[in-house]
């Protein structure tokens, strides 16, 4: 993802922004090489601050009527406005000593792009002043203002700063929250269910408290919210998440041990397969996921949790559940060669641990 801003994504920007773009991407192109994506996006911003008015005030009103129009809802920023990323980082990096303007200018970015990455020094540095805003937008009538509202309060927002105090008490984020979670947006409640995942994090009592409200409510879209912003308690067997979601500790689903092969190359793929059945008398909901745990480079073994599936098994009914679980090299995903283990995890029950080959192709 890094590589997209390159210098014909700064020809774009500056062409859309009306600087010399051909110049701004010849200034960009050796400044950018070798460096991570969030240090990209400061080298444009920096090429941006070089090339604008010099009072900030000038230069960000001067961008704002050349944003392009508003997304629409399903038109996500990564394929119709990446390009725009530098316009935040602009504010985020120049304008702290211009509070109120910024945090204009972060609503009309929104509109356009997104503007959560901005809001983050404004918050820390004008908390009160900022959260009156956050209300603000949670009220707005446009679904990616409204959005903003909960994705900039997010204590652990991605590709920004851990926002400390949220961690520690995340109670001033509730009130945005309570008042979103049912809004008619899937854009701004996608963003509600990730905020109270990271409330989970480090208040689960809190998150699970949040959600129950949510979940007595009786909204439309109270079941869904809940199950992804309790997903981390839910990966994490949390009996009371569990139950929340539908699926209570049972001792009537039984699971054979699971059939995976032996070996598996990295870069194939591996087959596993187990057989469930529900003993009991009425019937019984089931989520059913697996944990592997790989093996790290200390030579320890972590688990991460895969989904198998949810199931709802009649009395007496048996079901033979599989998942093709791939091993290719990612990104995010890095493999030691040596012994792996999996197990199956019904209703956040562990069963019998697994261990496989994990060889060189």
């Amino acid at each position: 993802m890094k590589n997209y801003f390159n210098p014909d994504t700064a020809r774009r920007l500056g062409a859309q922004l009306g600087i010399d773009a051909e110049e701004y991407a010849e200034w960009v192109a050796p400044r950018i090489e070798g460096l991570e994506i969030l240090d990209r996006v400061t080298v444009f911003a920096q090429g941006l601050r070089e090339r604008l008015a010099r009072d900030y005030t000038d230069a960000v009103n001067g961008l704002l009527n050349k944003l392009g129009p508003e997304l629409a809802e399903g038109e996500g920023y990564f394929n119709h406005a990446f390009h725009l990323w530098p316009v935040s980082r602009f504010i985020e990096l120049y304008g702290v000593d211009e509070p109120e303007v910024s945090l204009d200018a972060i609503e009309a970015l929104t509109r356009a792009f997104t503007g959560e990455w901005a809001v983050r020094p404004y918050l820390e540095r004008y908390p009160e002043l900022t959260m009156a805003r956050v209300h603000q937008w949670a009220d707005s009538d446009s679904h990616n203002v409204r959005r903003l509202a909960s994705e900039g309060i997010r204590p652990r927002l991605p590709w920004a700063k851990v926002h400390r105090p949220f961690v520690a008490d995340p109670s001033p984020i509730l009130p945005v929250l309570d008042r979103l979670h049912e809004d008619p947006s899937l854009f701004v409640r996608k963003s509600v269910a990730n905020n109270l995942n990271d409330i989970g994090r480090t208040h689960p009592e809190l998150a699970l408290a949040t959600a129950q409200r949510w979940a007595t409510s009786g909204g439309p879209h109270a079941k869904r919210v809940v199950e992804q912003g309790l997903r981390g308690l839910i990966k994490c067997g949390h009996p009371e998440a569990l139950e929340l979601v539908g699926f209570a500790p049972t001792t009537a689903i039984t699971a054979t041990r699971p059939e995976f092969p032996d070996t598996v190359a990295v870069g194939d793929k591996a087959t596993l397969s187990a057989t469930l059945t529900n003993t009991g008398g009425t019937p019984a909901n089931v989520l059913a996921e697996y944990r592997v745990h790989f093996l790290k480079k200390n030579r320890t073994r972590k688990p991460s949790v895969f989904r198998l599936g949810k199931y709802t098994l009649a009395p007496g009914e048996t079901r033979v559940v599989t998942k093709t679980h791939p091993f290719r090299v990612t990104s995010t995903r890095t493999y030691y060669p040596g012994t792996q283990a999996l197990r199956l995890v019904i209703n956040g029950h562990e069963g019998e641990l697994v261990d496989f080959e994990l060889i060189q192709a």
